[in-house]
C-alpha cells in the first residue's frame, strides 16, 4: 500500500508542476516576425563570360588549355642546376621499378657483400655496391644485412635532376 502511496504523490505533485501557457499563439508569431531581422545582402559582380563556338571542321582539340594558359601556369625552367653524369641503362634491374624488386638476403662476407633482389618474374639477382638499379636511376650505395640503400636520380620537370634515398628491407 506504501508503494502506491508513493506513485500517487509523485503524479500530483508532477500534475502540479505543469503550469499551462496562457499567452495566445498568434501574438507570439506576430512579435516573433516583427522581431526577425531581414537584410539581404547582394551578390558579388560575376565574372563575364564569352561563349566559344565551336565548329567540328576546325583541327583544335576542344579539351585542350589555350596556350595562354599553358605558358601562363608552366614554372620557369632552372639555368643552373645539377645534371646526373650519365643516364644509360646498365643493367636488367633497371627496367623495374624498386617496388616491384624485393631484397631477399645477402652473400659473401666481410665487406665483400652482395645483395639477393628477387625480380618480379621470380628471378635470383645480385648486386653489390655501385651497381644501377630500378627505373629511376638508381644506384646501391650501401648493402647491409638488413637493408639496401639506393640512392635513385629523378627530373624535377624542369631541366633539373634530384636525388632521394630509398631502403630495401629485408624480406
Amino acid at each position: 500500500m506504501r508503494g502506491n502511496s508513493r506513485s500517487l504523490w509523485l503524479c500530483i505533485l508532477v500534475l502540479t508542476g505543469c503550469q499551462a501557457n496562457t499567452d495566445s499563439l498568434p501574438d507570439y508569431i506576430t512579435d516573433v516576425t516583427r522581431r526577425a531581422h531581414k537584410e539581404v545582402v547582394p551578390l558579388p559582380a560575376g565574372n563575364s563570360f564569352t561563349a566559344f563556338t565551336y565548329s567540328q571542321g576546325r583541327s583544335e582539340d576542344p579539351f585542350a588549355l589555350p596556350v595562354e594558359a599553358v605558358a601562363q601556369n608552366q614554372p620557369e625552367a632552372k639555368k643552373d642546376c645539377w645534371q646526373p653524369d650519365s643516364l644509360e641503362k646498365k643493367s636488367s634491374l633497371e627496367r623495374f621499378s624498386l617496388h616491384q624488386l624485393t631484397f631477399k638476403g645477402v652473400i659473401g662476407s666481410g665487406s665483400q657483400i652482395s645483395a639477393l633482389i628477387a625480380t618480379p618474374e621470380g628471378r635470383l639477382t645480385h648486386v653489390s655496391q655501385g651497381q644501377y638499379i630500378g627505373n629511376n636511376h638508381g644506384r646501391v650505395a650501401t648493402v647491409k644485412e638488413q637493408y639496401l640503400l639506393v640512392k635513385e636520380t629523378l627530373p624535377d620537370g624542369l631541366g633539373c635532376w634530384t636525388q632521394r634515398n630509398i631502403k630495401l628491407t629485408l624480406q
